[in-house]
């Protein structure tokens, strides 16, 4: 009996000796405490911040700038054109004699761009003048009756009547030779109109007209137009109409076609619309510089608006770069992250973020 209860009291023993080393066992497993599930892609933004606060090193300097609106860019295309135009129109009837002007010469000082035949006026002109050189005769003689016959009657010599009649004969030469006056300012006037101009140093765009060639009262013989100032219209929407008045008087044109820019101003505003394209058509005219002045040349207007999104416009000195994500620097040392949009104007960067506003003040080199 002695030897069954040794053996039962190592298997006691043993045993104690496992139970102590499983409660020793999970006593360390429940001391653990219990890990968070990582989802992935999840904080990725927290941890590109951390690393950009563990390797970006101090600001280089305290200079700040401030962040501004980002400007949309809205070019427009227009081309140049007469300032004024008009269309010739004959007023008389008649051959064209000559032709002063061919297309795109300039009119002279009086503007004479075709003479017609005026022989028919010239005798109708001088047909008149004899008439009032008859007329003026008669109204010398029958001058002289009147006078003649108001003494016979005052001295009771002639009648009444025969003064009577007289003084009608003289006042109907008298009328008649007012009629044939004015018809000689007519007939003058009407010879001037056989002469066709237009204004002077205006071109030629159109000829209609040849010499020998019999034209009609009303028939249009050539068109001309003022092209010492050039006219250039664009259909603008209301935004751009006020971000072209916020330029003020000068408005830049770039000139595509030639690489160079020219300066222009508003010359025109229409007070409507067009119905279709709902814009405001509006002219601008050029007056000066080194072109040729002519129809045709292509101009670019760029307005600049504010862009929708919000956007704003910052130096690329003033972006850090960490695991793809940027970061702009308060004075204060705060990172504010901002998606990269693109490139601005010069060395500028388009931002776009909730807590980047225009007006904010950032480190320019952080």
């Amino acid at each position: 009996m002695k030897r069954n209860y040794g053996q039962y009291t190592v298997v006691f023993q043993v045993t104690l000796v496992l139970l102590a080393m499983g409660t020793i066992l999970l006593a360390g497993c429940g001391s653990d405490a219990p890990k968070e599930v990582v989802v992935p892609g999840s904080g990725l933004v927290q941890a590109a911040e951390a690393e950009a606060q563990s390797k970006t090193p101090p600001p280089q300097s305290t200079e700040t700038f401030m962040a501004k609106f980002a400007a949309r860019r809205s070019a427009l295309t227009g081309f140049t054109r007469a300032r004024n135009s008009m269309t010739l129109v004959t007023e008389e009837s008649g051959r064209v004699q000559s032709v002063m002007a061919d297309v795109g010469d300039t009119l002279g000082e009086n503007g004479l761009f075709a003479q017609l035949d005026t022989t028919f006026i010239r005798l109708d002109l001088d047909t008149n003048r004899t008439d009032q050189q008859r007329l003026k005769s008669d109204l010398e003689y029958n001058k002289k009756e009147k006078e003649r016959y108001e003494a016979l009657v005052r001295n009771q010599n002639a009648a009444q009547s025969t003064l009577d009649s007289n003084v009608r004969d003289h006042q109907a030469a008298l009328q008649q030779l007012r009629a044939k006056q004015v018809e000689e300012r007519v007939l003058i006037e009407r010879m001037k109109r056989f002469s066709l101009t237009g204004p002077a140093g205006w071109k030629v765009i159109t000829r209609y007209v040849e010499p020998g060639e019999w034209i009609t009262k009303g028939e249009k013989v050539a068109e001309l137009g003022r092209y010492d100032v050039l006219l250039v219209p664009f259909a603008l929407t209301s935004e751009e109409y006020r971000a072209l008045k916020d330029m003020g008087d000068k408005v830049t044109l770039t000139l595509t076609d030639l690489h160079s820019t020219i300066q222009a101003r508003v010359a025109r505003v229409s007070p409507g619309f067009d119905p279709q394209s709902r814009k405001i058509n509006v002219d601008l005219e050029i007056t000066r510089g080194d072109i040729e002045f002519r129809g045709g040349i292509r101009c670019e207007l760029v307005i600049d608006l504010p862009d929708p999104g919000g956007a704003v416009e910052v130096p690329s000195s003033a972006l850090i770069k960490a695991y793809e994500e940027y970061f702009l620097m308060t004075p204060d040392g705060e990172r504010v992250r901002v998606v990269l949009l693109g490139s601005a104007e010069g060395d500028n960067r388009r931002v776009s973020s909730p807590d980047v506003q225009p007006g904010d003040i950032f480190l320019l080199h952080p």
